[in-house]
C-alpha cells in the first residue's frame, strides 16, 4: 500500500473508478485522451494507490505550475468503499504536495452531496473555506453546492502527525 505515480498504463483503471455511477456527482471524469494529456503536461501530476499491485485508488493534482504556489487536488477516487483508502492516502499525498513542492496552498473542492469526503478533508487539517452554491447540475436537474477547503504550509507543518515523527 503505497502512494506512486501513475502512468499512461493505469488511464483504464482510473476511468473506470471515474465512471463509477455513484460517483455522478462526486468526482467528474475526463476521456482517455484528455487523462494522457494532463499526464504529460507539467502542470499535472497523477497518482496511484495500489493494494496486492491493483490500482484501488487515485489521485489528480493540478495547478503544479501555479506561480502563485497553489496546488490543486482535481480528483481523487476509489474503487474500493468503507475500506480506509482515503483514511491512508491522503497523509501520504499532503505529505507529497508540501515536501515534493513549492506549494504554499493546497486546496480542493467537494460535493455537499458528499459529507463522507468532507470528513475525511476535515479531519486530515483541511480547513473550510466558504460554499458555491448550486454549482453542479445532476442529469436528475437537482443542483449541488461545492465546497472549498484548503490547507496552507504552515498549517501542514504544525500538523500533530508531523510533529510526532519528529
Amino acid at each position: 500500500m503505497s502512494l506512486e505515480s501513475a502512468t499512461p498504463q493505469d488511464i483504464p483503471a482510473i476511468m473506470a473508478i471515474e465512471l463509477n455511477p455513484d460517483y455522478a456527482l462526486f468526482i467528474g471524469n475526463f476521456t482517455a485522451e484528455a487523462h494522457a494529456a494532463n499526464m504529460a503536461s507539467d502542470d499535472f501530476r497523477y497518482f496511484a494507490w495500489r493494494e496486492d499491485g491493483r490500482l484501488v485508488a487515485f489521485a489528480i493534482l493540478a495547478k503544479l505550475t501555479d506561480p502563485s504556489d497553489v496546488v490543486l487536488l482535481k480528483r481523487l477516487g476509489s474503487s474500493l468503499t468503507d475500506t480506509g483508502v482515503g483514511r491512508r492516502m491522503m497523509p501520504a499525498l499532503i505529505d507529497w504536495v508540501f515536501e515534493t513542492t513549492s506549494a504554499n496552498r493546497f486546496e480542493l473542492d467537494v460535493s455537499s452531496a458528499n459529507p463522507r469526503a468532507e470528513h475525511v478533508y476535515r479531519r486530515e487539517g483541511f480547513l473550510h473555506e466558504g460554499t458555491v452554491r448550486e454549482v453542479y447540475k445532476h442529469w436528475d436537474g437537482v443542483y449541488y453546492s461545492s465546497h472549498l477547503f484548503s490547507m496552507l504550509r504552515r498549517e501542514w507543518e504544525s500538523l500533530p502527525r508531523r510533529r510526532e515523527r519528529s
